[in-house]
């Protein structure tokens, strides 16, 4: 983090701030979920003030900084610094956590917003480069019993954008007051929304507009596709 002092580092600062700004306003992320993000992924001991200050041209983001935001967003770190205009470098591929194929994205056998949840050692997914442009972020969840068939089967995988809202016909990883996350659907209400679970064991929730400001309700993800072992199906 440095405070540019003169005034051509001032009007750089400037443009890459409006050029982060930008990517991050594309990609549908708050200054929060970018700090946080950089917290959780990279290690880092930030904020939303100090995303708000490079983007205003206030401090310049370190060369360290700038790398985790590319990798975040899913751009080169040249077209953060806005020495190119080419979102994505060529040899982009050859970079840590990429593949021949694409990105890699870790597997979860258990989500849970406490602790993270249960990860597959040395088991990965690939998916595409072009998922991840605009600050996309994707998980696996194996499934592990057959409490989800017919839809689901032991052993597949569903993929998850990580968001915090889906659309209705999308299944979506949920956790209630901080328990294991579940499949389900979630349907709007006039005056609530209800949570219907694949499990056919669990039973429908359903919560008043007032119950859902008070409930710790957690959407960690939205399905966009489950990959079984001979082929895979996209949403």
């Amino acid at each position: 983090m440095r405070t540019p002092k003169t005034e051509s580092k001032k009007q750089e600062a400037a443009l890459i701030g409006a050029r982060l700004k930008k990517v991050r306003k594309e990609a549908g992320l708050s200054l929060q979920e970018i700090a946080d993000r950089l917290n959780r992924d990279f290690n880092a001991n930030t904020n939303k003030g100090m995303i708000s200050k490079y983007e205003n041209g206030i401090h310049e983001p370190s060369a360290g900084t700038v790398y985790c935001l590319a990798r975040i967003f899913g751009v080169s770190a040249d077209y953060l610094m806005c020495k190119t205009d080419e979102m994505m470098a060529n040899d982009w591929q050859s970079e840590p956590g990429a593949g021949n194929m694409g990105h890699s994205v870790i597997i979860y056998t258990r989500c849970n917003p406490s602790d993270g949840g249960d990860i597959e050692k040395g088991e990965y997914e690939m998916i595409p480069f072009q998922w991840t442009i605009g600050g996309h972020e994707y998980f696996g969840f194996r499934i592990t019993g057959s409490e989800y068939a017919p839809r689901y089967y032991d052993g597949d995988v569903i993929l998850f954008e990580r968001r915090s809202k889906v659309q209705r016909d999308r299944v979506a990883l949920v956790s209630i007051n901080g328990g294991d996350a579940f499949l389900c659907h979630i349907v709007r209400k006039r005056s609530g929304k209800s949570i219907i679970p694949l499990d056919r064991r669990l039973d429908e929730l359903y919560f008043t507009t007032e119950e859902l400001e008070t409930s710790d309700i957690q959407i960690l993800g939205g399905a966009v596709q489950v990959r079984r072992m001979e082929y895979s199906i996209t949403f």
